[in-house]
């Protein structure tokens, strides 16, 4: 109990900060999809309220952007170490039991078997032709199997509650020209986060 309370406020914390300082990057970088984000948010949602969980079934770009910011970071590239509690056979492979394994999640982000530009930012990998939003089982930005990340409901919460927030009230805008923003993530003992970046985050009126 006390591990998994640690785990919620620190790794919980710093995913959900990293993630989102990301796709505001991006916005910058792709100012046309910042722009559709607010046009989507403006239509369903409003400026009379905040936008709710409900709204994401309504928000399938909004929901789509942010599915493909996760995905094309690649935050986590290796899942929390697994163990083998028996012999076990995979494809061919005898894994004895007690093995320790550790799952690298990058090669399912980026496999083109799964997605159309696996090193591009393509909101086409989570929307079919009718602009709605269609899930992918390679879509494994919480880790896979039993040992999936604890927090992934409040994570995926989170994300879609703040970011269509800030994009409802502020338009985000580099100092740079967008051709010039770096969008790779830097690699760091964590994991993958966003580069330090400045911005202006401009009112909407």
């Amino acid at each position: 109990m006390v591990s998994s309370a640690w785990n919620l406020f620190c790794a919980g914390t710093e995913t959900t900060s990293s993630t989102l300082r990301h796709s505001l990057l991006l916005m910058m970088k792709h100012p046309d999809v910042q722009e559709r984000v607010q046009r989507e948010i403006d239509e369903v949602v409003g400026q009379d309220r905040w936008p709710s969980i409900e709204d994401r079934q309504r928000l399938p770009y909004t929901d789509a952007v942010i599915h493909e910011v996760q995905r094309s970071m690649d935050l986590a590239p290796i899942a929390v170490p697994h163990k083998t509690m028996c012999d076990t056979e995979y494809n061919g492979y005898v894994i004895p039991k007690g093995n320790g394994l550790v799952p690298p999640l990058s090669s399912v982000r980026i496999d083109p078997k799964w997605w159309k530009n696996p090193d591009c930012f393509d909101l086409e990998n989570f929307l079919n032709e009718e602009g709605q939003f269609k899930k992918n089982d390679a879509f494994v930005a919480f880790g896979m199997g039993k040992r999936v990340c604890l927090a992934e409901a409040l994570a995926r919460t989170e994300l879609f509650l703040f970011f269509t927030s800030l994009l409802q009230h502020f338009t985000f805008k580099a100092m740079v020209p967008p051709e010039e923003l770096d969008t790779t993530p830097t690699n760091s003992s964590f994991g993958r986060i966003p580069r330090t970046y400045e911005c202006y985050a401009i009112p909407r009126i």
